[in-house]
C-alpha cells in the first residue's frame, strides 16, 4: 500500500531576514527548493504583501504554492512584547475574523495557535467548545490547534485532557514546546501512551527539534537524544496518518530569540531540516511498505 505524500510547508516567519523581502524573489526560491506551501499569519502577508492582497494569491498560484493559514487568537494584542489577559469572547472573535479573511487566499489548511495558558480547565473547555462551532462554520477546510507555548495546548498534561474531552478536536504537532515547559525529554511510558493518543488527532506537523532548554536545538545532528526522542514522536504520527493522501510538514526553525545565537544560519537550517525528514520519512516508509 503507497504511503502518504509528504508536502513540505515553509514558515514565513524569519525567512524574508535571511533570504529576500521580495516576494516574487522569496516564493521563487522556496519553489526551488521543493517546498509545496507556505505556512503564514495575516501579519506576515500583509507585511510581505505591502497589503495588496491579489499580489500574495499572484505570487503562490506563479510559483505553484499552497497556503496553511496560521491563526494566532492573540493577535493582534501582543504589542512591545507585553502580554494581553484576553477573554474568551475575544479569543473566539480574533479566531473567526482571522478565518474570515483567510478564506479569500483558498488555504488547505488552517493552523490554530489558541487559547491562553493561564486560563482553568473550564476555561480551556469553554474556549475549545466555541471554537470547534467556528470551525464548522468553514467546511470548506480543515483546521487544528497547535501544541504552543503561552496558549491553552501549552503542556501535554492539558492537552491530553482537551483531546479526550472533545473527540473532534484536531491538532497540530510542534512538541519543541512539552520539551522545554516540561524540561525533560518526556521518556516515561506514561507519556508514549499520551503522544500515541494526540498521533491520531494530528492534522499538521511542525518539526522543529528542541531540548529541555531552549526552543529549538542548534544542529539536530548535534543533539542527538533529542533528535531522536523527537523522530520517535513524529513517526508516530506518520503510523497513525497511513491513510491520508498526503501528511503536511513545516521545518519550522526560528530566529533569535528562538536560535540561541545570532550566528545560527536559520535559512540553511530549516532547509536542512526539509531534507533531513525526506530521508527519514524514506526511511520510514521502507519499514511500513
Amino acid at each position: 500500500m503507497p504511503v502518504p505524500q509528504l508536502k513540505f510547508f515553509r514558515a514565513l516567519w524569519g525567512a524574508e531576514a535571511q533570504f529576500s523581502t521580495d516576494i516574487d524573489h522569496l516564493f521563487t526560491e522556496f519553489h526551488r527548493l521543493g517546498y509545496a506551501g507556505v505556512e503564514a499569519t495575516l501579519s506576515d502577508i500583509h507585511r510581505i504583501c505591502q497589503n495588496d492582497h491579489e499580489a500574495f494569491r499572484r505570487a503562490l498560484h506563479d510559483n505553484q504554492l499552497e497556503l496553511i493559514g496560521l491563526v494566532q487568537t492573540t493577535y493582534p494584542t501582543i504589542k512591545n512584547d507585553i502580554w494581553q489577559d484576553l477573554s474568551i469572547d475575544e479569543h473566539l472573535a480574533n479566531l473567526e475574523n482571522h478565518f474570515e479573511e483567510f478564506m479569500q487566499y483558498k488555504p488547505i489548511h488552517v493552523n490554530i495557535q489558541g487559547g491562553q495558558d493561564s486560563w482553568s480547565i473550564e476555561e480551556n473547555e469553554q474556549f475549545f467548545e466555541k471554537a470547534l462551532e467556528v470551525q464548522a462554520k468553514y467546511p470548506q477546510v480543515t483546521s487544528s490547534h497547535e501544541t504552543h507555548r503561552s496558549r491553552s495546548l501549552y503542556n501535554p498534561f492539558i492537552t491530553a485532557h482537551i483531546v479526550k474531552r472533545f473527540p473532534t478536536l484536531r491538532l497540530t504537532a510542534d512538541y519543541s514546546h512539552f520539551m522545554l515547559v516540561c524540561e525533560r525529554l518526556l521518556e516515561h511510558p506514561t507519556d508514549d501512551e499520551r503522544f500515541r493518543l494526540f498521533a491520531s488527532r494530528i492534522d499538521h506537523l511542525h518539526a522543529r527539534v528542541g531540548s529541555t532548554q531552549h526552543a529549538q536545538v542548534n544542529d539536530p545532528l548535534e543533539s542527538k537524544k533529542e533528535s531522536e526522542q523527537m523522530q520517535r514522536w513524529w513517526e508516530m504520527i506518520w503510523d497513525a496518518q497511513k491513510n491520508r493522501t498526503w501528511i503536511t510538514l513545516t521545518p519550522e526553525y526560528g530566529p533569535v530569540p528562538y536560535a540561541i545565537t545570532s550566528e545560527i544560519n536559520v535559512w540553511d537550517l530549516t532547509n536542512r531540516e526539509m531534507e533531513r525528514q525526506k530521508k527519514n520519512y524514506a526511511k520510514w516508509s521502507n519499514k511500513v511498505q
